[in-house]
């Protein structure tokens, strides 16, 4: 056995076993200790309403966040060839922002799951806004230009409502942008898991091209790889990725952009099939660790190990996957 391949099954090793562990602390710790018969039990007594309506929906939301949103950075980096760029920087978050504000500050009505289909409709907008530029332009650069002109434009579009909004309104809002893993409710679970499962599928069709995409579309084309039509996948898949999470749990700092560089500390390839998966472990983790300070704003915690990893990136000047 190879020392790479020792280093693969180490490090996945390593991540389940910490994923099994915080999920057990997840489920059973906090500030009303559970017992495993709480998890087997389907009355209505307090320990397992607790366990089955409040710790599972956010142990739920931690795993297919992190995995979302890893997954999600992982490939517009490669396929920008930008160590910084994020699931967010299509404005994929700004448009969830925009439909949220509508909600709270201008009074808009969208159906009855109320905030949570605000975000999935306002971020769903601006991916169906991506993948049309998308279609007309074959460098990702311009498309990248686009996705941040398009967030900046909406940021101003939610500055002007938020001057208009009430205090309460403004209070919800503020909250909802702090990000948590708390919103999932049991209904919920199964359309957020469908969706990720549906995005990450686009994503993994695509593993040959992102290989190669790191050399560049001549690159991937000389090949033999479609590069639009994989290109076109990875992006609907990104951006279905970062509107699932946004929309189920708020906007969730730094993950989608410090997780992909620490998976290749863990792992040392370039190769995604070893990657995407990597990915989608470390961000769980992250995001486990995160659940354990229920009583921090989430974006506080993962920006404790987000800004670390972006500055290390940042000073290492060419970024840590060339």
């Amino acid at each position: 056995m190879t020392g790479g391949r020792i280093r693969f099954l180490l490090g996945f090793a390593l991540l389940f076993l910490l994923a099994g562990v915080l999920s057990y602390f997840t489920l059973f710790s906090g500030t009303v200790g559970l017992s495993w018969s709480d998890a087997f039990l389907f009355d209505d007594s307090v320990g397992s309403r607790v366990f089955w309506e409040i710790r599972v929906p956010r142990l739920v939301a931690a795993v297919l966040s992190g995995i979302s949103l890893s997954v999600a950075g992982l490939s517009l980096q490669t396929l920008f060839r930008n160590p910084l760029a994020g699931p967010f920087v299509l404005g994929i978050s700004s448009g969830a922002s925009l439909g949220v504000a509508l909600s709270l500050l201008a009074g808009f009505s969208f159906g009855r799951f109320g905030v949570l289909s605000a975000a999935a409709i306002g971020a769903l907008a601006v991916t169906v806004l991506v993948m049309s530029v998308a279609s007309r332009f074959r460098n990702s650069t311009v498309l990248l230009i686009v996705g941040l002109l398009v967030g900046y434009f909406i940021d101003a579009l939610v500055s002007l409502l938020i001057v208009q909004g009430d205090a309460e309104s403004l209070k919800v809002y503020v909250s909802w942008g702090m990000g948590s893993f708390g919103r999932l409710t049991i209904d919920g679970i199964w359309l957020f898991a469908v969706t990720v499962a549906v995005a990450v599928v686009l994503v993994g069709v695509s593993i040959r091209y992102l290989n190669a995409v790191r050399m560049g579309d001549d690159f991937a084309a000389g090949l033999g790889v479609n590069v639009r039509l994989n290109r076109n996948l990875v992006l609907l898949g990104a951006s279905l990725l970062a509107a699932a999470s946004t929309a189920f749990c708020g906007p969730v700092a730094f993950v989608g952009i410090a997780v992909p560089h620490l998976a290749f500390m863990l792992f040392k390839t370039g190769n995604h099939r070893v990657l995407l998966p990597g990915s989608a472990l470390c961000g769980t983790v992250l995001c486990l660790i995160a659940c354990q300070f229920s009583t921090v704003p989430l974006n506080a915690v993962l920006s404790l190990v987000g800004v670390p990893v972006v500055l290390w990136v940042i000073v290492r000047g060419r970024g840590v996957r060339e």
